[in-house]
């Protein structure tokens, strides 16, 4: 006897989450400008500032799938480093660009949920889970 789950594929949470299909291939361009501010110590001084941090906020919630949302701030990252001709993969002392170091950019991008208030099952206390990960490429350590 056949039953749904044998016509219907079944996704586990987060698996589709990729570029182009959970949210767009250029991910969180607003998110993108906020982090570099953010990284070499600008925070929101003016009326253009705060209008970019919104436009993060509503970019990041955008995104329907919430395990979707650490995966598309990681995407954002490895766009930056390719933008900024940066490996991936480095030590988090590394200055990615004047001013800024690799694991001071990572920590703003994996702060974002938590700031912008959207939800992220896959993230303790609304922090990217990647942050916390030992080992790995994306924090170097």
């Amino acid at each position: 006897m056949a039953t749904m789950v044998d016509h219907h594929q079944v996704y586990s949470p987060g698996e589709q989450c990729r570029p182009g299909i959970s949210y767009p291939a250029y991910s969180l361009p607003q998110c993108r400008t906020l982090v570099k501010r953010q990284c070499v110590g600008r925070g929101a001084a003016s009326a253009a500032d705060e209008q970019v941090w919104q436009d993060c906020c509503r970019q990041l919630a955008a995104v329907d799938d919430g395990w979707c949302r650490c995966g598309a701030l990681d995407h954002m990252l490895s766009g930056i480093y390719r933008e900024l001709g940066a490996t991936e993969a480095g030590h988090p002392m590394a200055e990615v660009f004047p001013g800024c170091r690799r694991g001071d950019l990572e920590r703003a991008a994996a702060s974002l949920p938590a700031f912008c208030n959207v939800d992220i099952p896959n993230g303790p206390g609304g922090v990217c889970y990647w942050l916390g990960y030992p080992r790995t490429p994306r924090t170097g350590h």
